[in-house]
């Protein structure tokens, strides 16, 4: 019997793929950097672009685990796809290799929360907040296209080179809808889990809002904590008192008690810590979505209509090839003028031949002047009533990546006019064929500039 047994085996799961394997012929695999329970992570050289990836290739399985573990990584592919966010990491391409799934991602230098706590133990507290923050701002983006993320830990939040924050793995991910009610299937990580997780009840943002606190108070006191003791761990002496009641509230065993969304818990921290622009730009964004939200949302329903369906199945050829996200050369001047909607309602943009830039977006009669170079705009935003910073202009950068439909932009920018400042990383939209509105097209041709 025990022969039988590893024969199927043998047959029922690939040969494991190992440093030298070429997947596709297009990506080499060179070394490898980790691995989960999920998945075997490798460094890679994509030969078609001439650059260093990270791929990660589903682990070798067989029978219901293995159909468990395809849908699990058919659910990240679709996730990561639709999110395209400076905090989030970036998926280039998904394939499969004789019976490998794979995902090509973008490759990250540093290391991870998890490896800098057991480095350091205990994070100061303003190095804690920029992390959490980080954090939060990729949980708001998911939230508002329908994505919970559902295993926030250590190991799954990275920090680069350059302290850029990065949230992986969204393995476990799930969508929810208004429409249809809240999700209420169990998973996670245990110790990490909210209590309404744990027990299998209705989950939505609070869920993900409350492994963010509890992130939190992991850097903070350095020691992994379960959800009864968080509660009591707050009265910690290295916890400021004004954190505390914003912990308090986000750690809340009932949902129906706790902090309501990411960015209204970012907000919160950044009041308790004393930033006023921070705290003020989560308010600023909600006023901005209420302005040109309709055109976005609709867009954003259209755009995700793939993403919203992670029925559980294995990934086909089909679903490989319309998930490939092979980056092309950055967009022309050309492409880049044009109507966008974005977060900060519907933006127009003109380009001269020398790549001076100029575009009017709709939120508090904004107006952005600068230049724009092979796929980066770097330049300056202001709006009414002032135009003068730091309340009402500031420094902006945008990136511009072409796909198959259309352009699409994610920028940062930050009150006032000091680079050294505090950058906030919640600028995105993309391109639409529909006409701008008469009070945009009406101001553009009058370029008016920031003072």
């Amino acid at each position: 019997m025990d022969d039988l047994v590893r024969r199927v085996a043998r047959i029922a799961a690939p040969e494991a793929l190992l440093p030298g394997h070429v997947l596709d012929g297009m990506y080499e695999l060179l070394d490898r950097l980790g691995g989960g329970g999920m998945g075997v992570v490798f460094r890679a050289r994509d030969r078609r672009l001439g650059r260093d990836v990270a791929v990660k290739v589903l682990r070798p399985r067989d029978g219901d685990e293995a159909v468990h573990l395809r849908r699990m990584f058919a659910r990240e592919a679709r996730a990561t796809a639709q999110l395209l966010h400076p905090n989030i990491v970036t998926l280039h391409h998904v394939g499969e290799h004789e019976g490998h799934p794979y995902l090509v991602l973008e490759l990250l230098t540093g290391e991870t929360l998890a490896a800098r706590l057991g480095r350091r133990k205990r994070l100061p507290v303003a190095e804690s907040l920029a992390i959490i923050d980080g954090v939060l701002c990729a949980l708001a983006f998911a939230h508002e296209r329908g994505v919970l993320h559902r295993d926030l830990k250590p190991n799954n939040v990275f920090l680069t080179v350059d302290e850029r924050v990065k949230v992986l793995d969204f393995g476990v991910a799930l969508t929810f809808d208004g429409g249809a009610g809240p999700v209420t299937r169990a998973a996670g990580t245990p110790g990490y889990m909210a209590p309404e997780q744990r027990a299998g009840d209705a989950q939505d943002a609070r869920t993900d809002v409350w492994a963010a606190a509890l992130l939190l108070v992991e850097c903070l006191l350095g020691r992994r904590l379960d959800s009864q003791a968080a509660s009591a761990a707050l009265e910690d002496e290295h916890v400021p008192p004004a954190l505390r009641a914003v912990l308090s509230r986000a750690l809340a065993t009932d949902p129906a008690r706790r902090t309501g969304s990411a960015a209204e818990l970012r907000s919160a921290l950044a009041r308790a810590s004393g930033d006023p622009a921070a705290a003020d730009a989560a308010g600023r964004r909600r006023r901005a979505l209420a302005i040109g939200g309709a055109a976005l949302a609709i867009g954003g329903a259209l755009g995700g209509a793939i993403a919203y369906s992670l029925a559980p199945r294995s990934l086909g050829p089909d679903e490989i090839a319309r998930l490939s996200l092979a980056p092309p050369p950055a967009p022309t001047t050309a492409e880049v003028a044009g109507t966008y909607d974005s977060n900060f309602g519907v933006m127009v943009m003109t380009i001269d031949a020398d790549g001076r830039a100029y575009a009017v977006y709709q939120h508090d009669d904004g107006i952005l002047v600068g230049h724009y170079n092979n796929g980066l705009f770097m330049g300056v935003w202001c709006e009414s009533p002032t135009r003068r910073g730091p309340d009402d202009a500031g420094l902006i950068e945008m990136r511009f990546a072409r796909n198959a439909n259309h352009v699409q932009i994610e920028g940062r920018w930050t009150y006032g006019f000091d680079p050294r400042g505090h950058w906030l990383s919640d600028w995105y939209g993309k391109s639409t064929a529909t006409m701008a509105p008469p009070g945009l097209t009406t101001r553009l041709p009058q370029h008016a500039l920031c003072p």
